[in-house]
């Protein structure tokens, strides 16, 4: 008698490698989509509270309730760079007056606390002298190939930047609609069999991701009121919003402290109204506050609110933030806790037994 073959598993196992490729090849679109969806967990909230409001006895369509929601955050994204603008724009008024005598003594300056101070950093790698070898990369950046591509590079920025707006902000009013959508994508694309432990898993990544981006603010918060009160102590001016670009940049692993700290000592430098010869002084402060706000970040910050947040020991968060980051640079570094976080909780429902997985996931609730 011959057996008949089930085909079921292996159609079942084709479909989910298919799955698996169409969600590598489309990782642009599915980055879009699961960034709408952290927007419609944040606003959420707002949608029912509006759902609450009745006319004439009858609740208010949930399409309008969305629509608010997302209308709020639009104008809470307008409200913060409108607060930098002020900022910038006074750096670019004083760019413009900036008398070319004093600009040239505090290059000079500048330059002398480079090789003076920090000689024994060898920034070339080949013995050349610090002042000198940051000259050539200014020079080799203002050339014209290098201002052409430059300019290439930011209009098409700009346009990835518009696509990618416009279809977040499409996808997250539909998220914000229907509460449930996101839930029912995911239930139709998971076996009948897996339906209640997908369920399960969404549930306790919602919770964990919730806790986590709860410590994303406390984590700003901390860095912006570090920097914010040190620079106010030694009379830098707009210490606030200095401080406050240094938390956003913190947000970034590794590469935004830095980023952070070299725009905020620019902004230092350059607003600076008193008298020319005191600005390396404030600025050695400055660096000072900067240094002690991310020395806080990675020895409080980081080990306490993150790892006791999302249930992972320290030395974990570092190593899947250096990997992410090797493989998709800054976008994966920002990622990497969230999609560890959700590798964990489904690696705990579905390959519990194995001793690998039971170690990574044993301190996960």
């Amino acid at each position: 008698m011959t057996q008949r073959i089930n085909w079921r598993p292996i159609a079942g196992t084709i479909g989910f490698i298919l799955l698996l490729f169409a969600l590598w090849r489309f990782r642009t679109l599915v980055g879009y989509m699961l960034f709408a969806v952290a927007l419609s967990f944040a606003g959420r909230p707002i949608v029912l509270l509006a759902q609450r409001i009745q006319i004439r006895k009858k609740s208010l369509p949930s399409a309008i309730g969305a629509a608010f929601a997302l209308s709020l955050m639009i104008g809470l994204s307008f409200a913060l760079v409108q607060l930098f603008a002020p900022l910038f724009a006074e750096q670019a008024s004083a760019i413009q007056a900036l008398d070319p005598d004093k600009a040239r003594v505090l290059f000079g300056r500048i330059t002398q606390w480079l090789d003076d101070d920090l000689y024994r950093i060898d920034l070339s790698g080949n013995g050349l002298r610090n002042s000198e070898f940051l000259l050539t990369q200014i020079q080799s950046l203002v050339q014209l190939e290098g201002v052409g591509s430059i300019f290439g590079g930011l209009l098409a920025r700009l346009g990835d930047g518009f696509v990618a707006v416009f279809s977040i902000l499409f996808m997250a009013f539909f998220f914000l609609k229907d509460g449930a959508l996101f839930r029912n994508i995911l239930e139709a694309i998971t076996p009948d069999s897996m339906v209640e432990r997908a369920q399960t898993i969404l549930t306790r990544t919602t919770q964990l991701l919730t806790r986590y981006f709860g410590g994303l603010v406390i984590q700003v918060l901390i860095t912006t009121t570090i920097v914010a009160l040190g620079l106010q102590i030694i009379g830098v001016e707009h210490a606030f919003l200095i401080g406050l670009l240094a938390g956003i940049f913190n947000l970034v692993p590794y590469i935004g402290p830095m980023a952070g700290a070299f725009i905020g000592l620019t902004l230092i430098a350059s607003s600076h109204t008193g008298d020319a010869t005191a600005i390396p002084a404030i600025l050695g402060w400055g660096l000072i506050v900067f240094v002690l706000a991310q020395l806080v970040d990675n020895f409080f910050t980081q080990p306490v609110v993150f790892a006791n947040r999302v249930h992972a020991h320290p030395l974990e968060i570092f190593l899947v933030i250096s990997i992410a980051g090797s493989l998709a640079g800054v976008a994966g570094m920002i990622l990497a806790i969230p999609g560890y976080t959700l590798f964990r909780i489904v690696a705990q429902e579905l390959f519990s037994g194995f001793k690998v997985i039971d170690r990574l996931t044993k301190n996960l609730h």
